[in-house]
């Protein structure tokens, strides 16, 4: 495992990220062919940017997009597409790297109007070379999809998708407070706003591919991390920008000078932080609550109500060893209905069960707060006594024997067949004690049932009743 955590996701979930790949991918190709044949070929100037005045989409970043896009959906279809994956990865990676050197050695490689021109721009610019943040996304994503197949690669993956993410997310923003701002930037100058959305999502897209690295494997856990993610990360990314744009809006809402905005932004900031830990202990609050919900029935017998096997165990040894290393008294009662099969049988399953009940419910009313009574087995009870000699135990025992044999709850007389144990010097472990108290009971139910018989090291204390 090279000392890393590796989450196993289930089939619904590795179906839907296949399905989130190929909706993305698809979704990917269409806008790119959309922006190359409706707003390059035919010249519909709306398909190459968003608004009137913004930058649009160069054709070779329409075509990097449509070549991620095809190699993010074929990620999703087995290991006999992923030859045509990477080829595709590699043809907008080697896209992505020659424009970028390019823009970073004033070199004219002949590929920014390979497929198109814009005859309406200066003649002095490069109008259909994409910006130096667009080449650098499409590489970082090209170089993340080569790299997604394999398992040695994962972190150099999510390292460049989320570098992607970062880079789409920062033109976005930039967007959101104002295209000036991005035309002033050299690095961003000409992305597009189609071109920074599609590549957050192709960005988000990547990341889905296998994801066993951090963060995907935190978002996608099913523990307490990953429930937190999920539930906290959308306000997280989304509040920061929208309180941003309503406070560098002019209008109505433009009540105040830059200066205090800024103090604004910072006050909501801390708010929103705020807001954010209590939801986040509200959250690990309800998990626990409900982790420890789980955990008390998966204790509890659901026929009874009584501590189960599992619980019934951890008590033993738990309180033996306690018992043991101090040197108080502790004793064992293994209790079992007499003839049950019979009854069962004799008038239902549903009787059968509403008698288990009944013998549950007096165990307990005869059972102090530091005892356990559990059921163990199918008509076979136990009662764990700490600092109870086996004089004690034999007191609880017969008492237990006579409350079933005279309870009128029943629709027939029923008995109960009853083997009692103490912990002695002899006494090395539970197993032991256990193998004495259910031989006691053996001899009980041999000796003609509706007794109570005493462990083998004690029998000589307490004759059986």
């Amino acid at each position: 495992m090279n000392g890393r955590a590796v989450i196993a996701l289930d089939t619904r979930t590795v179906r839907s990220l296949a399905v989130f790949r190929i909706i993305v991918g698809c979704a990917a190709v269409l806008l790119g062919c959309v922006v190359l044949v409706g707003g390059w070929a035919l010249g519909m100037n709306a398909l190459k940017g968003v608004l009137p005045g913004l930058s649009t989409m160069k054709p070779n970043t329409a075509a990097g997009i449509v070549t991620l896009g095809a190699g993010l959906a074929l990620t999703a279809f087995g290991r006999g597409s992923h030859v045509l994956c990477k080829a595709a990865a590699a043809l907008a990676l080697g896209l992505g790297l020659v424009t970028l050197a390019e823009c970073a050695l004033d070199w004219n490689a002949g590929i920014d109007q390979l497929l198109f021109k814009d005859s309406g721009a200066l003649p002095a610019a490069f109008p259909e070379r994409p910006a130096m943040a667009t080449a650098l996304m499409i590489s970082l994503l090209g170089a993340a999809l080569v790299c997604a197949q394999r398992p040695t690669l994962h972190l150099m993956k999510t390292f460049a998708a989320l570098s992607s993410s970062l880079i789409a997310w920062a033109a976005l923003n930039s967007y959101v407070f104002g295209a000036q701002a991005l035309r002033e930037v050299p690095l961003f100058s000409s992305v597009a706003l189609h071109t920074a959305a599609v590549m957050l999502v192709l960005s988000v897209g990547v990341l889905a591919v296998e994801p066993v690295s951090w963060p995907m494997r935190t978002v996608l856990a099913s523990g307490t991390g990953g429930i937190v993610c999920r539930w906290l990360l959308p306000p997280a990314i989304l509040a920061p920008p929208f309180l941003g744009w309503l406070l560098t809006r002019e209008g109505p809402m433009d009540l105040f000078p830059p200066e205090f905005d800024w103090a604004v932004y910072a006050a909501a900031s801390s708010l929103g932080s705020v807001l954010l830990i209590m939801l986040l202990a509200h959250r690990i609050t309800l998990i626990e609550a409900e982790r420890n919900a789980a955990m008390e029935l998966s204790r509890h017998d659901p026929l009874t109500g009584l501590a189960n096997r599992r619980a019934y165990d951890s008590f033993l040894l738990e309180n033996f060893n306690l018992a043991k290393r101090h040197g108080h008294a502790f004793s064992l009662m293994l209790l079992d209905v007499d003839r049950f099969k019979s009854y069962n049988d004799a008038y239902g399953h549903p009787a059968g069960d509403e008698l288990l009940r009944t013998v549950a419910i007096l165990l307990s009313s005869l059972a102090r707060e530091t005892d356990l009574p559990a059921r163990i087995g199918g008509e076979e009870f136990a009662v764990v006594l700490p600092e109870t000699d086996l004089a004690g135990a034999h007191i609880l025992a017969e008492r237990a024997r006579l409350e079933v044999e005279r309870s009128s709850l029943f629709r027939r007389r029923v008995t109960v067949s009853v083997g009692i144990a103490a912990m002695t010097d002899l006494t090395a472990d539970t197993s032991t004690l256990v193998q004495d108290c259910d031989a006691a009971l053996y001899r009980a139910k041999e000796a003609g049932r509706n007794r109570v018989s005493s462990g083998s090291e004690l029998a000589q204390v307490l004759p059986d009743s």
